[in-house]
């Protein structure tokens, strides 16, 4: 039986957007192989890549969330006190995969509630 651990991971750790390459040709035959593996599993329409990267510093007690505001179409991402998350109503929607069996989870989760998204326009 296989077994994944999940850790927080912060994104000091992960390189400034301004140090990141762009996307290069050589991508391109890796992301065609991820779609296929992804394929494989029936998961194309559950997971996506996307450019691990950070724009500022986030503390240790801090994880980033996603907060949706969908009356005025708006999608915010912002620290937030772990403290203060409600974890039963957040969906994580980012992970950073790791070259062993751990999983990283990046402090992103979508914040939610019976509702839905949790949107600025709800005091978040």
């Amino acid at each position: 039986m296989h077994s994944l651990n999940i850790h927080a991971m912060q994104w000091q750790p992960v390189a400034d957007i301004s140090a990141v390459d762009p996307l290069r040709p050589d991508d391109l035959a890796c992301f065609r192989e991820l779609r296929d593996v992804l394929q494989r599993y029936g998961a194309l329409d559950r997971f996506g890549i996307s450019l691990i990267h950070r724009h500022f510093d986030i503390a240790d007690d801090e994880e980033l969330m996603e907060y949706t505001d969908v009356e005025h179409r708006t999608l915010t991402v912002k620290p937030v006190k772990k403290s203060d998350i409600d974890w039963q109503h957040t969906t994580i929607t980012n992970w950073k995969l790791t070259e062993g069996e751990e999983v990283a989870r990046i402090g992103c989760g979508c914040a939610r509630n019976s509702g839905g998204h949790l949107g600025y326009h709800r005091g978040t």
